[in-house]
């Protein structure tokens, strides 16, 4: 079966916007003078539902009272706390909901129709017995927020052994590659289905990434192309590398993204950056060997962890 939420609109263009820049569904298709009627459908691809509003002669004549909800679950406080940035951002108000339940668990606001919206965190706990997921359970950590909370907090550093997911726990630490891999390692043995993992190239200079200094500039590059990992939880790209990470800042200097599987963090990772980095050396003309470029990007790297 699949589900679909109709609803009659004056303005399909705002609807849009709203939908998609701050609730983050997708525009999946639509149709226009279909006896006197246009319409839209929002949601994301291969869902089982989705939302359609459709525009016409007449007017729209519906009313709602405080507790007619369109309700939004996302599985993370971070994820929560980066849409209530985007209404912010774009000065939407948060409203107070009737029902205490949404203040508690949750953010409400309105849509161009004035119809409200919640967007709720739902917590999804953890039923595998794999090894790692009992590792978790033994430090106490149950559910997938508590534990993007805990690897977000840790220092940042190489593993010994990049193949050993576990040892961001046991060795307390991690990098971009390391952290976002066990994290789709647990959500892959949890089968949570939401959690992709990206690597992104990106323009790494000296603005987006002020702790590697004057490094590039002093080598004569503009800047470097770099490979960072990092989550896309449904549809917002999530960073965890750090406390103060935020992919987001560096989302007008990625220069490409491809979705890997967690073992692929190791060897695949490092030769697809270094090959792309060949082909960008080559297609520029940058005066340099790849040799060169690849120790400059290290030395970046090392002012990263210091």
């Amino acid at each position: 079966m699949t589900f679909r939420y109709a609803r009659h609109t004056t303005d399909l263009k705002k609807i849009e916007q709203f939908y998609t820049e701050v609730i983050g569904l997708e525009n999946i298709g639509g149709f226009e003078n279909h006896s006197t009627y246009n319409g839209l459908f929002l949601g994301h691809p291969n869902a089982d539902w989705h939302l359609e509003f459709t525009t016409s002669l007449e007017k729209p004549k519906s009313s709602f009272d405080e507790d007619d909800l369109l309700v939004f679950y996302v599985h993370s406080e971070i994820e929560l706390e980066k849409s209530k940035k985007i209404m912010q951002q774009k000065h939407i108000a948060l409203e107070i909901p009737k029902n205490p339940y949404w203040s508690e668990n949750g953010i409400m606001i309105a849509d161009p129709d004035h119809f409200k919206v919640v967007i709720a965190l739902k917590h999804l706990n953890f039923t595998s017995k794999d090894d790692l997921t009992i590792l978790l359970k033994d430090k106490d950590i149950h559910n997938w927020s508590d534990l993007i909370e805990f690897t977000r907090n840790l220092p940042y550093g190489r593993n010994s052994n990049r193949y050993d997911f576990s040892l961001v726990i046991k060795e307390n630490k991690g990098t971009c590659s390391s952290k976002h891999a066990f994290l789709k390692k647990v959500a892959d043995l949890n089968d949570f289905k939401h959690v992709k993992l990206i690597v992104g190239l990106y323009r790494m200079t000296h603005t987006n990434t002020p702790k590697i200094g004057k490094t590039i500039i002093n080598e004569g590059l503009e800047y470097i192309p770099e490979a960072h990992c990092y989550l896309k939880l449904g549809h917002q790209r999530i960073d965890i590398t750090s406390t103060h990470s935020d992919i987001n800042t560096l989302s007008d200097a990625i220069l490409l993204e491809i979705e890997i599987e967690p073992e692929q963090v190791a060897d695949f990772k490092v030769d697809f950056h270094k090959n792309y980095l060949r082909n960008w050396i080559r297609e520029n003309q940058i005066p340099m060997s790849f040799e060169t470029v690849w120790e400059i990007r290290e030395q970046c790297i090392k002012e990263l962890e210091g």
